[in-house]
This record gives C-alpha cells, structure tokens and sequence, in this order.
C-alpha cells in the first residue's frame, strides 16, 4: 500500500522514496510496450521491403514482427485496464528467444535490435519489479 510505513510481508521499515506506485509502474511499462511495438513496426517495414527486392523470407518474418508490435500496442492499453498476467506473461524467456533466432537467421541484425530492446527494456523491467507487478495483480484480482 502506498501509504504503508511498515513492509506487510517482513515488517521493516518502508522508506518512502522506495515506494513506486502501482500507476507509475503500469504507465512505464504501458510506455515501454508502446516504444517496443513502434521499433517493431520499423524493423517490419525494412524487412517488407527488403523482401519485396531481395528474398521472400523477409516478407515473412516482416509479417510476424508486424503482428508482434501490433500485439505490443494492444497490450500496452490492456495493462492499464487489467493489470493481471504481467509476470506469467514476460518471465518466460522462450518466446523471446525463438524471435531472436529467426529474426538473427533471417531477419538479419536490425531484427536482434528489437529482440534486445524487448528483453532488456520489457522483460529485465518486469522480473526486476516482479514483486510490485505480483502485488498489483493481487489487489486488482481482489478487488475485481
């Protein structure tokens, strides 16, 4: 709780300063996936045309990083309005790892740049605040 001078699960002293709150937290998160889904939405566009003049492979994967950021920017509104699934959904490194296989194969480098971006800037945020984004899912399923 944000206005909590004691930590509820050990009991120490909370100073203030550390406390970020749930808004924050969601709104910067909401923002990362935002930026993500616009990078990927520019490295879909060199890979389209890239395919169009050189290989069709790129045509494909261009296609698949295109759903990804629209994915991104679909998310990045349902977080605000239902913040549940944050964790279970970023703390699985297979899927992110499986984009930066076929987009280093195929896609090329500007692909790994995404993939970087996303596991550095996404998911890093969400396991490094693992335990707030736990507590924002229990209240909002409490609540709910």
């Amino acid at each position: 709780m944000d206005e909590a001078v004691i930590c509820m699960n050990c009991g120490c002293p909370v100073k203030k300063d550390s406390i970020i709150s749930d808004g924050v937290l969601l709104n910067d998160l909401s923002s990362r996936l935002k930026t993500n889904g616009v990078i990927w939405i520019c490295i879909a566009s060199i890979q389209i045309l890239a395919g169009i003049a050189f290989d069709w492979i790129l045509l494909i994967i261009g296609v698949l990083n295109i759903i990804s950021a629209i994915n991104d920017l679909t998310y990045s509104k349902t977080v605000l309005d239902n913040p549940t699934g944050i964790v279970k959904r970023f703390e699985p490194l297979t899927g992110a790892i499986i984009v930066l296989i076929y987009n280093l194969i195929f896609g090329g480098i500007i692909g790994v740049i995404g993939s970087v971006y996303y596991l550095t800037a996404i998911r890093g945020f969400v396991v490094s605040n693992k335990t707030a984004f736990l507590q924002i899912e229990e209240k909002y399923s409490f609540t709910a």
